[in-house]
């Protein structure tokens, strides 16, 4: 990325190039943009836990999500009519990634430590390593500027969340409604500024409120109301953005 003053000349890893007004960086937790235009940014950080997920068909009775609170949250989400996905949260050791081969073995073990008969009954299904989905929660939120010139970063490249209060996908698209409002008004780098004061405030609370269950979960913090502080979550995101 040349940031020019007036534009953002950009070369792609094929070789080829171009030039834009404004270069947006949507590419995750790891965002290379974010690297590239704050090298001294913080780093993602490793909570302690792992999701994982598991394709099922969908029983007809199920409604909408269900979970299972308690040391470790496990649960279904209903996808379609006729599929759902298994989830279970875990405390593992380390990031180190699960290799495909016995990782429904592994999903299976986990799986067997939670209660609720409803997720039991569902363990046996557990058969494809292939489909099993597992993936350590790292989170990431930065305080300071969400850009640089007329580089601009958004969603998990800025605040990336556990899946606690599943709300990180919305915070993206949130993102990218406001930021082009916000272009809308002013030229980029006054537009960038408004865009994160106004965003800020929702994701920091999405943010800094999922990792508050997940270490409640681990014990690392004393226990609290995690309804209550749901019940506040949905109030803030069926406000205005």
């Amino acid at each position: 990325l040349q940031d020019t003053g007036d534009g953002v000349d950009v070369t792609f890893s094929d070789g080829s190039t171009a030039r834009y007004d404004i270069v947006v960086g949507a590419d995750g937790i790891f965002s290379q943009t974010r690297q590239m235009i704050m090298p001294d940014a913080p780093t993602p950080q490793y909570t302690g836990q792992w999701v994982w997920r598991y394709n099922l068909p969908r029983p007809a009775d199920l409604d909408g999500i269900q979970i299972f609170a308690g040391p470790l949250n496990a649960g279904f989400v209903p996808m379609s009519q006729d599929l759902m996905y298994m989830f279970i949260v875990t405390q593992e050791p380390d990031t180190n990634q699960i290799p495909v081969a016995g990782s429904a073995a592994a999903m299976r073990e986990r799986a067997s430590k939670m209660a609720p008969p409803q997720i039991a009954a569902r363990i046996g299904d557990i058969t494809d390593d292939a489909g099993v989905v597992a993936r350590p929660m790292e989170v990431i939120l930065l305080e300071g500027d969400w850009h640089k010139g007329r580089v601009v970063l958004l969603g998990d490249a800025v605040h990336a969340s556990t899946p606690h209060l599943a709300q990180g996908a919305g915070m993206a698209i949130e993102d990218a409604l406001v930021l082009a409002d916000e272009l809308t008004k002013a030229a980029p780098e006054e537009a960038f500024k408004a865009y994160r004061e106004r965003r800020m405030p929702r994701v920091a609370h999405v943010a800094k409120g999922s990792t508050r269950i997940g270490e409640m979960q681990m014990g690392k913090i004393p226990p609290f109301n995690v309804g209550e502080l749901t019940g506040q979550t949905i109030g803030m995101m069926c406000q205005p953005i």
